[in-house]
């Protein structure tokens, strides 16, 4: 295929398997890259770039860096200098995005064999050994590769493309991404982030994440139009004081990761008594602005390496009730039934790693005192990281919200129906059944198998054939086990699925997710299991939809990155009708 790029940018050729026959124009350096704020500060929303007659042309330069306590930054500068920020396409637009990768060398990690879709050429440290498979692409400590998740794009080189795509350190590796939506794409809160196994926690880590946004949803949904809007970005980081985290169902302890809102850090200060013994947490919110008596839409994606989020608003300790519109870049109730669809409410909502959630906020009355976006405890089970409770933001009440309404929802013109990208799914006739367990060695190996196919676990390797091959334009119905002692999330690229049900929740003493079942996602948490011979198994049912522009190899895994670096990933080869 060939497409040639106007307005001053190079021409150029996607050869077959990614190959370019003409090296795009790299992507300098940006001067003091990676910026963050400080504690308590209040949030705005991230810088915005929109498609314009259905292009959207970005230059990125990926950076490192480290923040004024030592932790390790990566980001996604703009060659304006912008850091990570808001995409904006509509469906049936085109996202071209030339990446350089701007990170000092490291050693190499491990050979990806041929074919593959990024660099030949790596620039070595001294002392490093050469590549020792020639024919293949050598993954280093510094390289780098863009997921768009979530979006129901093609797999293929130059697309969403993770396993066999790599962008190393030096100019001579610049690489160019470019694809199109789908015209029936759902419009709804998506996301970019690094995706190379191995590196995709300490990259996530990092804060190289930033929001990819399919506008249009007023038309699909017309109860957000004209509403001002809020894009919260939830990241996560290393903890602050570097101290032994609680254990899993911790409630109120020290956090496996510190996290960041926005940018801006809510770090952890933890005190101990004169025995050493923990004492006590605090964390310092940071403030968002609303006027008193609007409502705003908040579109909030949970882009932490390994931080499950449980959200709750409170006024005065008092959950108020939110109206979901959208889970995952899908407006609920869209793809079925009368139109628009009915939004859920909801007084809390569980966010896994990596899933986004959308909903309507009515501004606090002047009278309360403390109104606060929290996350509360997650019980990860006997294995599992602490997540504890702890505020996110406050509200505070302004009489100007010119921020906010700059980037308001836009004006409903006619209810649109042609964003149904799974409608029918639930109709068609099944191909097959499968069946997966999560389940781990500790400390350091960690399995999703295709059960049912009495497939022998094995950690990750790009080297690997495919766990499953399967046809485009299949249905399947896949239950998703958990036999592990921790909670793990599963994430499908290039689609979504619709959530049959969750299974066996409450008799390893957790709770089904409010909201999901019924809607089409591409993230859905399995509660960990007592691993008692007389409880069942937690399992979530899913129907997977290969009806899209999935034809190629890509895959499934667990989006506690700390567990996806550990082996916790397979791959899929989906083959043409």
């Amino acid at each position: 295929m060939k497409w040639t790029i106007l307005a001053g940018l190079i021409a150029i050729t996607l050869m077959p398997l990614g190959v370019f026959a003409q090296t795009p124009t790299p992507v300098a350096p940006v001067p003091n890259p990676c910026p963050r704020l400080t504690a308590g500060g209040t949030i705005h929303n991230p810088p915005a770039l929109y498609s314009s007659n259905g292009v959207l042309n970005v230059r990125f330069s990926y950076q490192q860096t480290t923040d004024l306590v030592g932790r390790l930054l990566h980001c996604f500068m703009t060659d304006t200098g912008i850091e990570e920020p808001t995409l904006h396409v509509n469906p049936g637009d085109t996202l071209n995005i030339t990446v350089t990768n701007n990170t000092p060398p490291q050693p190499f990690g491990e050979t990806y064999n041929p074919p593959n879709c990024g660099d030949s050429t790596i620039q070595f440290p001294p002392g490093t050994p050469t590549n020792p498979n020639p024919n293949g692409i050598l993954s280093t400590g510094a390289s780098v590769n863009i997921h768009y998740h979530g979006t129901n794009v093609t797999p293929a080189c130059g697309g969403d493309n993770v396993t066999r795509t790599l962008i190393n350190p030096g100019n001579a590796n610049t690489f160019q991404y470019s694809f199109t939506f789908p015209t029936d794409e759902p419009p709804g809160l998506y996301w970019y982030h690094p995706h190379v196994h191995g590196l995709a926690e300490r990259d996530l880590l990092g804060g190289a994440t930033g929001a990819l946004v399919v506008d249009g949803i007023q038309n699909v949904q017309p109860a957000v139009a004209g509403h001002a809007q809020r894009l919260i970005v939830i990241r996560d980081q290393p903890q602050v004081q570097l101290l032994p985290e609680g254990p899993g169902n911790c409630g109120s302890n020290v956090p496996f990761q510190d996290i960041s809102v926005n940018y801006v850090p809510i770090d952890s200060n933890a005190t101990f008594n004169a025995a050493g013994k923990f004492k006590s947490i605090t964390f310092t919110p940071a403030i968002l602005n609303m006027m008193a008596g609007e409502t705003q839409f908040w579109r909030v994606v949970n882009s932490a390496a390994d931080t499950i989020l449980d959200l709750q608003v409170l006024y005065d300790g008092v959950p108020q009730t939110l109206q979901i519109v959208g889970i995952d870049a899908v407006p609920v109730n869209s793809q079925e039934g009368p139109q628009p669809g009915q939004l859920i409410p909801v007084t809390r909502f569980r966010l896994p790693v990596a899933s986004r959630v959308e909903f309507l906020v009515q501004a606090p009355a002047s009278t309360v005192q403390v109104a606060r976006l929290v996350t509360n405890n997650i019980n990860t089970g006997p294995q599992g990281d602490c997540d504890p409770t702890r505020p996110i933001l406050n509200i505070q009440l302004t009489g100007d919200d010119t921020e906010a309404m700059d980037q308001s929802v836009g004006a409903f013109t006619a209810l649109s129906t042609s964003q149904q990208r799974f409608g029918g799914a639930t109709s068609l006739a099944l191909t097959t059944t499968r069946t997966f367990q999560f389940s781990e060695i500790q400390p350091s190996q960690f399995f999703i198998t295709q059960v049912s196919a009495g497939q022998p676990r094995l950690v990750f390797d790009n080297n690997n054939p495919p766990a499953v091959v399967t046809t485009q334009g299949s249905i399947e119905h896949w239950n998703i086990q958990n036999v592990a002692q921790e909670n793990h999330e599963f994430h499908m690229h290039q689609i979504h699925f619709k959530v049959l049900s969750q299974d066996n929740f409450e008799a390893n003493g957790a709770q089904q997710a409010p909201a999901i079942d019924g809607q089409f996602l591409d993230m859905i948490e399995v509660p960990f299991w007592t691993g008692k011979n007389n409880v069942p198994i937690p399992q979530v049912e899913l129907l997977m939809d290969f009806r899209g522009m999935d034809i190629g190899t890509f895959v499934y895994h667990c989006h506690i990155l700390s567990h996806e670096d550990l082996g916790m990933m397979a791959t899929i080869q989906v083959n043409a009708q």
